[in-house]
Protein backbone atom coordinates (compact mmCIF):
# COMPACT_ATOMS: atom_id res chain seq x y z
CA UNK A 1 0.00 0.00 0.00
CA UNK A 2 1.09 3.60 -0.96
CA UNK A 3 -0.48 6.79 0.36
CA UNK A 4 -0.21 9.75 -1.95
CA UNK A 5 1.43 12.40 0.06
CA UNK A 6 -0.83 15.22 -1.86
CA UNK A 7 -3.70 14.31 -0.68
CA UNK A 8 -5.04 13.81 3.12
CA UNK A 9 -4.66 10.81 4.41
CA UNK A 10 -8.02 10.96 6.71
CA UNK A 11 -10.46 11.62 4.10
CA UNK A 12 -11.38 9.48 0.99
CA UNK A 13 -11.97 10.86 -2.51
CA UNK A 14 -15.36 11.88 -1.72
CA UNK A 15 -14.26 14.09 1.45
CA UNK A 16 -15.48 11.72 3.90
CA UNK A 17 -13.56 10.92 6.61
CA UNK A 18 -11.98 7.69 7.22
CA UNK A 19 -12.11 6.71 10.77
CA UNK A 20 -8.66 5.48 12.33
CA UNK A 21 -7.87 3.31 14.54
CA UNK A 22 -4.13 2.35 14.51
CA UNK A 23 -2.13 -0.41 15.81
CA UNK A 24 -0.76 -0.82 19.33
CA UNK A 25 2.76 -0.27 19.23
CA UNK A 26 5.72 -1.40 21.65
CA UNK A 27 9.32 -0.35 22.27
CA UNK A 28 11.58 2.32 23.63
CA UNK A 29 10.01 5.13 22.72
CA UNK A 30 6.78 3.93 23.66
CA UNK A 31 7.33 3.48 27.16
CA UNK A 32 9.54 6.24 27.62
CA UNK A 33 6.16 8.59 26.12
CA UNK A 34 3.99 6.44 28.41
CA UNK A 35 6.10 7.30 31.88
CA UNK A 36 6.16 10.80 30.38
CA UNK A 37 2.34 10.94 29.53
CA UNK A 38 1.51 9.67 33.24
CA UNK A 39 3.70 12.47 34.89
CA UNK A 40 1.96 15.10 32.82
CA UNK A 41 -1.83 13.67 33.81
CA UNK A 42 -0.61 13.46 37.65
CA UNK A 43 0.60 17.63 37.26
CA UNK A 44 -2.57 18.52 35.31
CA UNK A 45 -4.45 16.71 38.08
CA UNK A 46 -3.08 17.47 41.40
CA UNK A 47 -1.43 20.88 40.57
CA UNK A 48 -5.06 22.15 42.08
CA UNK A 49 -4.76 20.75 45.09
CA UNK A 50 -1.33 21.79 45.50
CA UNK A 51 -0.41 25.54 47.33
CA UNK A 52 2.55 28.10 47.67
CA UNK A 53 2.49 30.59 50.63
CA UNK A 54 -0.90 30.08 50.92
CA UNK A 55 -2.16 30.26 47.31
CA UNK A 56 -3.44 27.95 44.86
CA UNK A 57 -0.34 26.82 42.76
CA UNK A 58 -2.02 27.99 40.04
CA UNK A 59 -5.31 29.61 40.22
CA UNK A 60 -6.64 32.47 37.30
CA UNK A 61 -9.40 33.57 38.83
CA UNK A 62 -11.44 35.58 36.33
CA UNK A 63 -14.08 36.96 38.11
CA UNK A 64 -11.90 38.54 40.83
CA UNK A 65 -9.35 39.60 38.44
CA UNK A 66 -6.63 38.51 40.43
CA UNK A 67 -3.91 35.23 39.15
CA UNK A 68 -2.01 33.46 41.22
CA UNK A 69 0.86 31.54 39.90
CA UNK A 70 3.25 29.60 41.90
CA UNK A 71 3.16 31.49 45.51
CA UNK A 72 2.49 35.18 43.76
CA UNK A 73 -0.77 37.02 43.58
CA UNK A 74 -0.85 39.40 40.31
CA UNK A 75 -4.22 41.46 40.25
CA UNK A 76 -5.45 42.93 36.58
CA UNK A 77 -3.16 45.55 37.22
CA UNK A 78 -0.48 43.28 36.51
CA UNK A 79 -1.47 42.58 33.41
CA UNK A 80 1.52 43.70 31.48
CA UNK A 81 3.64 41.14 32.92
CA UNK A 82 1.78 39.21 30.96
CA UNK A 83 3.32 40.28 27.71
CA UNK A 84 6.58 38.50 29.35
CA UNK A 85 4.73 35.09 30.33
CA UNK A 86 3.48 34.72 26.44
CA UNK A 87 6.62 35.75 25.01
CA UNK A 88 8.71 33.21 26.95
CA UNK A 89 6.41 30.56 26.06
CA UNK A 90 6.05 31.45 22.48
CA UNK A 91 9.66 31.74 21.88
CA UNK A 92 9.99 28.75 24.28
CA UNK A 93 7.99 26.16 21.54
CA UNK A 94 9.98 28.09 18.37
CA UNK A 95 13.44 27.02 19.77
CA UNK A 96 11.97 23.48 21.24
CA UNK A 97 11.23 23.40 17.21
CA UNK A 98 14.13 24.58 15.44
CA UNK A 99 15.85 21.77 17.63
CA UNK A 100 13.97 18.71 18.71
CA UNK A 101 11.10 19.17 15.67
CA UNK A 102 7.55 18.82 16.88
CA UNK A 103 8.01 17.30 20.10
CA UNK A 104 5.88 19.00 21.83
CA UNK A 105 3.01 17.50 19.53
CA UNK A 106 3.80 13.73 19.92
CA UNK A 107 5.24 14.06 23.37
CA UNK A 108 3.38 16.65 25.82
CA UNK A 109 0.52 18.12 23.70
CA UNK A 110 -2.73 17.90 25.48
CA UNK A 111 -4.21 16.41 22.28
CA UNK A 112 -2.10 13.99 21.99
CA UNK A 113 -1.38 12.92 25.82
CA UNK A 114 -5.32 12.38 26.38
CA UNK A 115 -6.10 10.39 23.60
CA UNK A 116 -3.01 8.42 23.25
CA UNK A 117 -2.93 7.63 27.39
CA UNK A 118 -6.53 7.89 28.41
CA UNK A 119 -9.11 7.74 25.70
CA UNK A 120 -7.57 5.01 23.90
CA UNK A 121 -6.46 2.62 27.02
CA UNK A 122 -10.06 2.87 27.64
CA UNK A 123 -10.96 1.53 23.92
CA UNK A 124 -9.00 -0.93 24.55
CA UNK A 125 -10.36 -2.39 28.06
CA UNK A 126 -13.42 -2.42 26.41
CA UNK A 127 -13.01 -2.93 22.59
CA UNK A 128 -9.83 -4.77 22.29
CA UNK A 129 -6.54 -4.56 20.50
CA UNK A 130 -6.85 -2.77 17.21
CA UNK A 131 -7.74 -5.77 14.85
CA UNK A 132 -10.71 -6.10 17.08
CA UNK A 133 -11.81 -2.70 17.27
CA UNK A 134 -11.57 -2.60 13.58
CA UNK A 135 -13.67 -5.50 13.35
CA UNK A 136 -16.31 -4.50 15.86
CA UNK A 137 -16.66 -1.14 13.73
CA UNK A 138 -17.67 -2.64 10.67
CA UNK A 139 -20.09 -5.46 12.69
CA UNK A 140 -23.76 -5.33 12.74
CA UNK A 141 -25.13 -3.51 15.72
CA UNK A 142 -26.30 -6.47 18.05
CA UNK A 143 -25.37 -7.11 21.38
CA UNK A 144 -22.06 -7.53 21.86
CA UNK A 145 -21.36 -4.60 20.11
CA UNK A 146 -23.83 -2.06 21.77
CA UNK A 147 -22.63 -3.50 25.72
CA UNK A 148 -18.89 -2.57 24.13
CA UNK A 149 -19.49 0.77 22.59
CA UNK A 150 -22.03 1.35 25.38
CA UNK A 151 -19.37 0.98 27.83
CA UNK A 152 -17.17 2.73 25.94
CA UNK A 153 -18.54 6.17 25.87
CA UNK A 154 -19.93 5.71 29.63
CA UNK A 155 -16.39 5.79 30.35
CA UNK A 156 -15.37 8.39 27.77
CA UNK A 157 -17.86 10.52 29.79
CA UNK A 158 -16.69 9.68 33.06
CA UNK A 159 -12.98 10.48 31.44
CA UNK A 160 -14.28 13.81 30.33
CA UNK A 161 -16.08 14.64 33.90
CA UNK A 162 -13.37 14.17 35.36
CA UNK A 163 -11.05 16.40 33.00
CA UNK A 164 -13.43 19.04 33.20
CA UNK A 165 -13.84 19.33 36.77
CA UNK A 166 -9.90 19.36 37.11
CA UNK A 167 -9.38 22.00 34.00
CA UNK A 168 -11.78 24.57 35.73
CA UNK A 169 -10.62 24.03 39.40
CA UNK A 170 -7.66 26.13 37.52
CA UNK A 171 -10.22 28.97 37.47
CA UNK A 172 -12.82 28.45 40.02
CA UNK A 173 -10.27 27.17 42.48
CA UNK A 174 -10.19 23.39 43.77
CA UNK A 175 -11.96 23.95 47.02
CA UNK A 176 -14.38 25.84 45.61
CA UNK A 177 -15.21 23.55 42.66
CA UNK A 178 -15.42 20.49 45.29
CA UNK A 179 -17.95 22.84 47.52
CA UNK A 180 -20.18 23.96 44.15
CA UNK A 181 -20.55 19.59 43.77
CA UNK A 182 -22.06 19.63 46.69
CA UNK A 183 -25.21 21.24 46.14
CA UNK A 184 -27.88 21.73 43.07
CA UNK A 185 -26.63 22.87 40.10
CA UNK A 186 -29.43 25.85 40.38
CA UNK A 187 -26.76 26.81 43.34
CA UNK A 188 -24.28 27.66 40.72
CA UNK A 189 -25.89 27.64 37.17
CA UNK A 190 -23.55 29.46 35.70
CA UNK A 191 -20.49 27.48 36.68
CA UNK A 192 -22.25 24.00 35.83
CA UNK A 193 -23.46 25.61 32.24
CA UNK A 194 -19.86 25.83 31.95
CA UNK A 195 -18.06 22.66 33.26
CA UNK A 196 -20.84 21.11 30.98
CA UNK A 197 -19.96 22.70 27.99
CA UNK A 198 -16.64 21.98 28.36
CA UNK A 199 -17.26 18.47 29.56
CA UNK A 200 -19.27 18.13 25.90
CA UNK A 201 -16.29 19.80 23.72
CA UNK A 202 -13.79 17.32 25.68
CA UNK A 203 -15.91 14.12 24.61
CA UNK A 204 -16.37 15.49 21.21
CA UNK A 205 -12.67 16.21 20.53
CA UNK A 206 -10.87 13.25 22.74
CA UNK A 207 -13.55 11.26 21.53
CA UNK A 208 -14.47 11.52 18.23
CA UNK A 209 -12.61 13.96 16.76
CA UNK A 210 -9.43 13.36 17.67
CA UNK A 211 -6.54 13.40 14.52
CA UNK A 212 -8.74 16.20 12.56
CA UNK A 213 -8.60 18.70 15.17
CA UNK A 214 -4.22 18.13 14.44
CA UNK A 215 -4.73 18.31 10.79
CA UNK A 216 -7.23 20.63 9.91
CA UNK A 217 -7.57 22.75 13.01
CA UNK A 218 -4.23 23.55 14.84
CA UNK A 219 -2.23 25.81 13.24
CA UNK A 220 0.97 24.52 14.66
CA UNK A 221 1.40 22.08 11.82
CA UNK A 222 1.06 24.43 9.27
CA UNK A 223 3.86 26.86 10.85
CA UNK A 224 6.59 24.35 11.62
CA UNK A 225 8.01 25.07 8.01
CA UNK A 226 9.08 28.70 9.17
CA UNK A 227 10.38 26.84 12.36
CA UNK A 228 12.37 23.98 11.16
CA UNK A 229 15.42 24.19 8.95
CA UNK A 230 17.91 21.75 7.61
CA UNK A 231 19.55 20.76 11.60
CA UNK A 232 16.42 20.86 12.87
CA UNK A 233 15.43 17.25 14.35
CA UNK A 234 12.34 14.91 13.24
CA UNK A 235 11.44 11.68 12.39
CA UNK A 236 12.62 10.88 9.18
CA UNK A 237 12.88 7.18 7.10
CA UNK A 238 16.05 6.83 5.68
CA UNK A 239 15.54 6.61 1.76
CA UNK A 240 18.80 5.81 0.50
CA UNK A 241 18.62 2.64 3.02
CA UNK A 242 15.39 1.78 2.51
CA UNK A 243 14.83 1.51 -1.24
CA UNK A 244 14.03 0.09 -3.53
CA UNK A 245 10.98 -1.53 -1.12
CA UNK A 246 10.46 -5.03 -1.33
CA UNK A 247 8.63 -6.24 -4.40
CA UNK A 248 9.34 -3.27 -6.61
CA UNK A 249 12.79 -4.23 -7.81
CA UNK A 250 14.85 -7.47 -8.06
CA UNK A 251 15.94 -9.17 -4.81
CA UNK A 252 19.48 -8.54 -5.77
CA UNK A 253 19.01 -4.32 -5.27
CA UNK A 254 16.03 -4.23 -2.56
CA UNK A 255 16.90 -1.71 0.34
CA UNK A 256 15.90 -2.92 4.03
CA UNK A 257 12.70 -2.01 3.58
CA UNK A 258 10.28 -4.78 3.52
CA UNK A 259 6.91 -2.76 2.76
CA UNK A 260 5.26 -4.75 5.97
CA UNK A 261 3.25 -0.98 5.95
CA UNK A 262 3.59 -1.16 10.01
CA UNK A 263 4.70 2.04 10.30
CA UNK A 264 1.47 3.49 8.65
CA UNK A 265 -0.79 1.09 10.68
CA UNK A 266 0.73 2.68 13.87
CA UNK A 267 0.42 6.52 12.54
CA UNK A 268 -2.67 8.12 14.92
CA UNK A 269 -3.09 10.14 11.82
CA UNK A 270 -2.54 7.55 9.13
CA UNK A 271 0.22 9.26 7.17
CA UNK A 272 3.17 6.97 5.50
CA UNK A 273 6.37 8.35 6.69
CA UNK A 274 8.19 6.51 3.77
CA UNK A 275 6.77 10.02 1.49
CA UNK A 276 8.91 12.16 4.28
CA UNK A 277 8.17 14.69 6.35
CA UNK A 278 4.62 15.71 6.00
CA UNK A 279 2.52 18.42 8.46
CA UNK A 280 0.22 15.48 9.18
CA UNK A 281 3.32 14.05 11.79
CA UNK A 282 2.93 14.77 14.74
CA UNK A 283 6.41 13.24 15.93
CA UNK A 284 5.23 10.65 18.32
CA UNK A 285 7.69 8.46 17.19
CA UNK A 286 5.00 5.48 16.58
CA UNK A 287 6.51 4.61 13.47
CA UNK A 288 10.40 4.34 14.78
CA UNK A 289 9.43 1.77 17.18
CA UNK A 290 7.44 -0.15 14.80
CA UNK A 291 9.92 -0.11 12.23
CA UNK A 292 12.49 -1.16 14.44
CA UNK A 293 10.80 -4.26 15.76
CA UNK A 294 10.06 -5.34 12.29
CA UNK A 295 14.09 -5.23 11.41
CA UNK A 296 14.79 -6.65 14.75
CA UNK A 297 12.65 -9.76 13.57
CA UNK A 298 14.31 -9.52 9.95
CA UNK A 299 17.42 -9.08 11.55
CA UNK A 300 18.64 -5.71 9.89
CA UNK A 301 19.86 -3.03 11.64
CA UNK A 302 17.37 -0.45 13.27
CA UNK A 303 16.80 2.62 12.73
CA UNK A 304 15.50 2.51 9.21
CA UNK A 305 12.97 5.06 10.54
CA UNK A 306 14.60 7.51 13.54
CA UNK A 307 14.99 10.62 14.72
CA UNK A 308 17.77 12.90 12.76
CA UNK A 309 18.60 15.92 11.16
CA UNK A 310 17.27 16.84 7.77
CA UNK A 311 20.49 17.12 6.82
CA UNK A 312 22.40 14.39 8.67
CA UNK A 313 24.57 16.33 10.95
CA UNK A 314 24.20 16.82 14.30
CA UNK A 315 21.94 18.86 16.26
CA UNK A 316 23.70 21.59 17.63
CA UNK A 317 22.56 24.27 19.85
CA UNK A 318 25.18 26.90 19.38
CA UNK A 319 23.96 28.40 16.00
CA UNK A 320 23.01 31.22 15.48
CA UNK A 321 18.93 30.78 15.28
CA UNK A 322 19.14 29.04 18.33
CA UNK A 323 21.51 31.32 20.33
CA UNK A 324 19.02 34.14 19.46
CA UNK A 325 16.19 32.00 20.45
CA UNK A 326 17.81 31.75 23.81
CA UNK A 327 19.08 35.31 24.31
CA UNK A 328 15.62 36.50 23.86
CA UNK A 329 13.63 33.75 25.95
CA UNK A 330 16.18 34.84 28.55
CA UNK A 331 15.55 38.72 28.13
CA UNK A 332 11.64 37.65 28.91
CA UNK A 333 12.81 35.44 31.96
CA UNK A 334 14.60 38.13 33.06
CA UNK A 335 12.49 41.04 32.34
CA UNK A 336 9.33 39.13 33.96
CA UNK A 337 11.56 38.47 37.35
CA UNK A 338 13.06 41.84 37.64
CA UNK A 339 9.15 43.35 37.71
CA UNK A 340 7.84 40.61 40.22
CA UNK A 341 10.87 41.18 42.40
CA UNK A 342 10.51 45.00 42.03
CA UNK A 343 6.46 45.13 42.48
CA UNK A 344 5.54 47.35 45.20
CA UNK A 345 3.80 45.64 47.70
CA UNK A 346 0.85 47.79 47.13
CA UNK A 347 -0.97 48.86 44.27
CA UNK A 348 -2.84 52.37 43.95
CA UNK A 349 -4.43 54.73 41.68
CA UNK A 350 -5.48 58.46 42.63
CA UNK A 351 -9.12 59.10 40.81
CA UNK A 352 -10.67 61.98 40.65
CA UNK A 353 -13.80 62.14 42.00
CA UNK A 354 -17.63 61.81 40.70
CA UNK A 355 -19.55 65.02 39.65
CA UNK A 356 -18.34 68.75 39.74
CA UNK A 357 -14.27 69.31 38.88
CA UNK A 358 -14.34 71.43 41.74
CA UNK A 359 -17.06 72.64 44.36
CA UNK A 360 -17.02 76.19 46.94
CA UNK A 361 -17.19 75.39 50.68
CA UNK A 362 -16.43 77.39 53.84
CA UNK A 363 -13.43 75.91 56.07
CA UNK A 364 -13.25 76.25 59.78
CA UNK A 365 -13.23 80.13 59.97
CA UNK A 366 -15.50 80.84 57.68
CA UNK A 367 -13.79 82.03 54.76
CA UNK A 368 -15.28 80.46 51.30
CA UNK A 369 -12.20 77.95 49.72
CA UNK A 370 -12.25 75.61 47.06
CA UNK A 371 -13.07 72.16 47.44
CA UNK A 372 -11.63 68.73 44.88
CA UNK A 373 -12.64 65.38 45.85
CA UNK A 374 -10.30 62.52 44.99
CA UNK A 375 -10.52 58.87 45.66
CA UNK A 376 -7.88 56.16 45.45
CA UNK A 377 -8.23 52.60 44.70
CA UNK A 378 -5.39 51.15 46.59
CA UNK A 379 -4.57 47.45 46.85
CA UNK A 380 -2.85 45.70 49.38
CA UNK A 381 -0.15 42.99 47.37
CA UNK A 382 1.29 41.63 50.69
CA UNK A 383 0.95 38.20 52.65
CA UNK A 384 0.64 40.31 55.60
CA UNK A 385 -1.37 43.27 57.13
CA UNK A 386 -0.33 46.70 56.24
CA UNK A 387 -1.06 50.12 57.18
CA UNK A 388 -1.18 53.16 54.92
CA UNK A 389 -0.70 56.63 55.41
CA UNK A 390 -1.76 59.43 52.85
CA UNK A 391 -0.25 63.00 52.91
CA UNK A 392 0.42 65.98 50.66
CA UNK A 393 4.25 67.54 50.35
CA UNK A 394 4.74 70.18 52.92
CA UNK A 395 5.38 73.20 50.31
CA UNK A 396 1.82 72.91 49.37
CA UNK A 397 0.47 72.44 53.08
CA UNK A 398 2.38 76.27 53.89
CA UNK A 399 0.94 77.72 51.43
CA UNK A 400 -2.65 76.80 52.98
CA UNK A 401 -3.68 73.81 51.53
CA UNK A 402 -5.69 71.25 53.75
CA UNK A 403 -5.83 67.44 53.70
CA UNK A 404 -9.51 66.02 54.60
CA UNK A 405 -9.30 61.97 54.67
CA UNK A 406 -12.20 60.48 56.40
CA UNK A 407 -9.57 57.07 57.71
CA UNK A 408 -5.70 57.86 57.69
CA UNK A 409 -4.03 56.09 58.72
CA UNK A 410 -6.00 53.00 56.76
CA UNK A 411 -5.26 49.39 57.87
CA UNK A 412 -5.65 46.71 54.97
CA UNK A 413 -5.33 42.89 55.53
CA UNK A 414 -3.80 40.91 52.98
CA UNK A 415 -4.48 41.02 49.63
CA UNK A 416 -7.44 43.51 50.22
CA UNK A 417 -8.53 46.19 48.54
CA UNK A 418 -10.52 49.73 49.20
CA UNK A 419 -11.66 52.70 47.84
CA UNK A 420 -10.15 55.83 49.93
CA UNK A 421 -11.93 58.78 49.27
CA UNK A 422 -10.38 62.18 50.29
CA UNK A 423 -10.92 65.70 50.03
CA UNK A 424 -8.24 68.90 49.20
CA UNK A 425 -9.33 72.35 50.05
CA UNK A 426 -7.73 75.36 48.09
CA UNK A 427 -7.74 78.96 49.17
CA UNK A 428 -9.01 80.87 46.04
CA UNK A 429 -6.15 83.15 45.88
CA UNK A 430 -3.58 80.43 45.14
CA UNK A 431 -5.20 79.90 41.42
CA UNK A 432 -4.66 83.29 40.43
CA UNK A 433 -2.09 83.21 37.51
CA UNK A 434 -2.61 79.05 37.28
CA UNK A 435 -4.99 79.33 34.49
CA UNK A 436 -7.55 77.14 37.14
CA UNK A 437 -5.31 74.02 37.67
CA UNK A 438 -2.39 73.46 40.18
CA UNK A 439 0.02 70.78 40.19
CA UNK A 440 1.02 68.57 43.23
CA UNK A 441 1.93 65.24 44.48
CA UNK A 442 0.32 63.40 46.80
CA UNK A 443 1.68 60.87 49.02
CA UNK A 444 1.61 57.32 50.70
CA UNK A 445 3.61 55.85 53.22
CA UNK A 446 3.90 52.54 54.36
CA UNK A 447 6.41 49.97 55.86
CA UNK A 448 7.97 46.91 54.48
CA UNK A 449 10.18 44.72 56.00
CA UNK A 450 10.24 47.19 59.22
CA UNK A 451 11.77 50.44 56.68
CA UNK A 452 9.63 53.17 55.50
CA UNK A 453 8.51 52.78 51.84
CA UNK A 454 7.05 55.96 49.94
CA UNK A 455 5.14 56.22 47.02
CA UNK A 456 4.34 59.73 45.19
CA UNK A 457 1.98 60.39 42.12
CA UNK A 458 0.91 63.57 40.47
CA UNK A 459 -2.27 65.54 41.81
CA UNK A 460 -4.31 68.05 39.93
CA UNK A 461 -5.97 70.89 41.96
CA UNK A 462 -8.76 72.46 39.84
CA UNK A 463 -10.33 75.37 40.47
CA UNK A 464 -11.61 78.91 39.03
CA UNK A 465 -9.17 80.23 35.99
CA UNK A 466 -10.02 83.91 35.60
CA UNK A 467 -8.78 84.97 39.17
Amino acid sequence: MTLDPSKLTSVDEKGDRLYIIPAEVRGYYKKHRTWIHAALLAVFMLLPWTSINGLQTIWLNIPDREFALFGVLFKSHDAPLIFFLLGAATLGLAFVTSIWGRVWCGWACPQTVFIESVFRRIEQWTEGNYIERRRLREAPMDFTRIRKQGTKWFLFVVASLIIAHSFMAYFIGAKNIVAMMQLPPSENFTYFLLVMAFTAAILFDFAWFREQFCVIMCPYGRIQSLLLDSKSKAVLYDVKRGEPRKGTAPAEKVGDCVACNRCVQVCPTGIDIRNGLQMECIGCTACIDACDEIMAKVKKPQGLIRYDTLDGSKMKLTRPRSMAYMITIGIMIAGLSYAVVTREPFHWTPLRGAGLPYSYVKDESGVEVISNQFKIHIQNQERQEATYKLSLPQDILDRGVRLTVGENPLTLKSEEGHEWYFFVRIPQDLFKGQKGKIKTRVQIETTKDGAPLHSEKELILLGPGDL
